[in-house]
């Protein structure tokens, strides 16, 4: 009874993405969901398989993925959504994935000269949702007060560069490279605010959840209107070892963790606030 709440006390969005991940891991063994779903520039761009942009967010690997994606889901996705909205936090996730997707297939064009296998049926994207993870938070870590992050003790750099970092982690563990490269640009570029004309704004998406068509949707439990969104932490990190200095000091990645998870998206928070 206990985990039962707890899936329905989790946001819509989310759990409707942790929901769909295990669904598509159950089906992918019987109708071959990942031959469908998945993203690759093959497919996109010389069978014209459009749909795959966006559907990879369904795309899990496999089962090792599918717990990753549900952890992350689970910690990450459902403070945005408390944020921002549900409606928002899917626009986003949607967008980030069309983005990436879109990067890789310009990238794909550009090096298939000296690389032509980033071409063939072979080359593959990775999950969908653990793109947009790593372009939402590429964008949210621009948006964090501190010049410089310490990694552990060990040494600091800019903010401005720790997305290069997660970017050299993704690599490490396997991860396709042009897709990781353009997650973390989309997000720089999002950052940088090249991605606000296609951002609705609140008053948009209210109108949209006054549609009658989405009124089960918005009446739906754990369903977080627009209207209702916010930040439920103090955006000040308290905790020891969190911010050492005000702007222009040094910060500890752990400081950066926590307000790209509680408050990644908080409105005119830039690089200098």
């Amino acid at each position: 009874m206990e985990l039962r709440e707890r899936y329905y006390a989790t946001p819509l969005v989310t759990r409707g993405l942790m929901t769909a991940t295990w669904v598509a891991v159950v089906l992918n063994p019987v109708i071959g969901l990942d031959d469908f779903v998945c993203a690759s520039p093959h497919d996109i761009i010389r069978k014209g398989h459009l749909w795959r942009l966006a559907l990879s967010i369904i795309y899990v690997p496999g089962l090792v993925n599918a717990l990753i994606m549900s952890f992350v889901l689970y910690r990450l996705a459902a403070a945005w959504e408390q944020e921002r909205g549900s409606i928002r936090l899917l626009y986003y996730f949607v967008l980030a994935v069309v983005a990436t997707n879109a990067g890789v297939c310009f990238m794909a064009i550009v090096v298939a000269p000296v690389a032509p296998s980033v071409l063939s049926p072979a080359f593959l994207c990775g999950p969908g949702i653990l793109s947009a993870f790593l372009v939402l938070i590429t964008r949210s870590s621009q948006g964090y007060g501190g010049s410089a992050v310490s990694i552990l003790g060990l040494f600091t750099m800019p903010t401005l560069y720790f997305p290069l970092l997660l970017l050299a982690f993704f690599a490490m563990f396997g991860a396709n490279p042009l897709e990781s490269a353009s997650s973390v640009a989309v997000g720089y570029a999002w950052a940088q605010g090249y991605l606000d004309p296609v951002i609705p704004s609140d008053a948009t998406l209210q109108s949209l959840e006054q549609w009658s068509a989405l009124s089960a949707v918005v009446a739906t439990r754990g369903y977080v209107s627009t209207t209702a969104a916010g930040p439920s932490l103090p955006t000040a990190v308290s905790s020891a070892g969190a911010r050492q200095g005000g702007a222009g000091g040094q910060d500890s990645i752990y400081a950066l963790i926590q307000r790209i998870r509680n408050h990644a998206f908080a409105d005119g928070e830039g690089a200098g606030a």
